[in-house]
């Protein structure tokens, strides 16, 4: 029966990261990062957009931080990994439920993943639960011989409207598409956020007082030949 789920959190936190080739203040960085490229976006972008924006804004800034240390990148089934340099340890990214980045309670991603996820997961079990070589099960599987002793992490995040929290926690199992058990979690400091600015609230056009507006300027159709330049007439 497997032990129950080791947390750090704090100087603990930190200490595993470390043996991990990690700090929180890079983690940190890369969350602060992809909350900035995901306040961009408005109600008035497409939807979905500004959690598509968080999530590639994180696998991009991860990597930009960590290929300079020697970490490697690729993306099985477009999976998008960013692999140590002795490729014991992957990581990937994802969303997590209002759990995420509380340590004494276990959390879940927040939506069902895809098959390379759960291979992913699938081979991590493998190598923690059973006394074999994994390179004896051939090679006709979708990964590569090399990552069979490479486990997959996950950067679990969940936003709120004054925080991100956040932890890197080696995945266990599956079920129904959601990883909901861990073998060990990491536990990241919490980051305030400042709040949003609604971008989509309506100016108002008064004038302040004692400032007299000046003439009015009425837009008129572009130039056909000239499609980028506003046309405008000024009234007295």
């Amino acid at each position: 029966m497997r032990q129950q789920c080791p947390v750090f959190d704090g100087d603990g936190a930190a200490q595993r990261l470390t043996e991990l080739g990690l700090t929180t203040e890079i983690l940190e960085f890369v969350l602060r990062g992809a909350d900035a490229e995901a306040r961009a976006y408005t109600p008035l972008d497409p939807p979905n957009m500004q959690g598509m924006a968080r999530y590639a804004r994180t696998v991009r800034l991860l990597r930009e931080r960590l290929v300079p240390l020697g970490w490697s990148y690729d993306n099985p089934r477009n999976l998008a990994r960013t692999v140590s340099p002795d490729r014991r340890v992957a990581i990937i990214t994802t969303l997590g439920d209002g759990a995420t980045g509380v340590p004494h309670v276990m959390p879940s991603t927040r939506y069902e993943k895809g098959i390379a996820t759960v291979e992913a997961v699938g081979r991590n079990f493998l190598q923690l639960s059973l006394p074999i070589d994994l390179g004896d099960l051939g090679d006709d599987g979708p990964l590569d011989v090399e990552d069979d002793a490479t486990a997959t992490w996950i950067l679990l995040y969940n936003v709120t409207d004054t925080e991100i929290r956040a932890e890197l926690s080696l995945p266990d199992s599956m079920v129904d598409g959601y990883i909901d058990t861990w073998v060990e979690r990491l536990v990241l400091p919490p980051i305030p956020l400042e709040p949003a600015i609604d971008l989509t609230a309506p100016k108002t056009s008064a004038a302040p007082r004692g400032i007299v507006p000046g003439p009015r300027v009425a837009a008129l159709a572009p130039r056909a030949d000239e499609p980028d330049v506003l046309v405008t007439r000024r009234f007295a």
